[in-house]
């Protein structure tokens, strides 16, 4: 019988694959069923607001290019990708205080 660890790792292996769930099932020999209900049991049991320890994926930081006359250049969002999958693009002009309330919604597993 497989452990729970066994289960997250086939779990990942599923979602990275992009096969349906009856492909990947029958690939490795088990049930469609079984990869959904770790799928579900393995979210459900994962805190709602993960720590920064527990985030798998390290910052990434992107390139900054700095324009001298910023108004000759139309203004562009900028995208903030959150660990969920979730991107949120903010304007310029934003109210910070509404901002933070939206990335915090954003930032939680259930659906929007």
């Amino acid at each position: 019988m497989a452990t729970r660890a066994e289960w997250a790792d086939r779990v990942e292996r599923w979602e990275r694959s992009g096969l349906s769930a009856e492909k990947f099932a029958r690939r490795e020999g088990y049930k469609p069923k079984q990869l959904y209900w770790w799928r579900w049991k393995l979210r459900a049991d994962r805190p709602s607001h993960p720590s920064p320890s527990s985030l798998t994926e390290a910052p990434r930081f992107l390139p900054v290019h700095v324009v001298t006359d910023a108004s000759a250049v139309a203004p562009e969002p900028i995208e903030i990708a959150l660990p969920n999958g979730r991107v949120v693009r903010v304007w310029p002009g934003f109210d910070p205080a509404t901002l933070e309330r939206v990335l915090a919604l954003a930032a939680e597993e259930t659906p929007c």
